[in-house]
């Protein structure tokens, strides 16, 4: 299992030696399952958080029980960006995709240590900006592209070269629909030769036909 080391995560590759070196002492561990939640939505966004290995989704529920997956994070990506805001909770909650590890920082320790470097200001303020655009994009999919097209993108973004790790519940969520209607486009993409799978599992066969599917066009044959 691909596992990235605290100083080559996020915002953190921006780093200096010596502001790593007192970063080192703050730094947490967690060892997580598959399906343990790292955080919960509400609550008070008091750690930076990044994924060391595994994947962590974040997610929000709806009134009516319903689950949409916003982001899926790979190793070396952060989550809980909410914790650089004073006072702030989390927006969403997160929970482990498969069993890995995170780190997890104290908001007051990253201050103590960017504070009074503009550049590192600046580095952050461009990735919350870029995560914004992601989850704008995401958004405007959800509202105009077929279920066929985000599962595709689904598949690729979630897709390391590997065989992906996720159930097809999990696999609905992220695409906006539901774990039956999942199922039934996953079944097209196997029988057209696109995928192969089992259960909690699912591998790329032809990705250059996935990623045709997922801008709208219709694949070669």
């Amino acid at each position: 299992m691909k596992r990235v080391p605290f100083e080559e995560t996020g915002l953190f590759r921006a780093f200096d030696s010596g502001r790593l070196d007192r970063m080192r002492p703050y730094v947490l561990n967690r060892d997580y399952e598959e399906g343990e939640y790292l955080y919960y939505v509400a609550e008070p966004a008091e750690y930076l958080w990044a994924v060391a290995s595994g994947e962590v989704r974040t997610l929000r529920g709806s009134t009516n029980g319903r689950i949409t997956t916003l982001e899926l994070l790979h190793p070396g990506d952060l989550f809980g960006m909410a914790a650089m805001m004073e006072g702030a909770r989390y927006a969403e909650s997160a929970q482990g995709v498969v069993p890995g590890e995170a780190w997890f920082v104290p908001r007051r320790a990253i201050l103590s240590v960017i504070d009074g470097d503009p550049s590192i200001g600046r580095g952050l303020l461009s990735m919350v900006a870029g995560r914004l655009q992601t989850a704008h994009d995401r958004l405007c999919s959800f509202a105009h592209d077929s279920v066929t097209e985000r599962m595709a993108r689904t598949l690729l973004d979630a897709w390391d070269g590997h065989r992906i790790e996720m159930t097809r519940r999990i696999l609905g969520e992220s695409a906006g629909t539901t774990v039956e209607t999942a199922i039934r486009v996953l079944r097209r993409f196997e029988r057209a030769g696109w995928i192969e799978g089992g259960v909690g599992w699912i591998r790329i066969k032809d990705r250059g036909a996935l990623a045709r599917v997922a801008k709208g066009d219709a694949p070669e044959k």
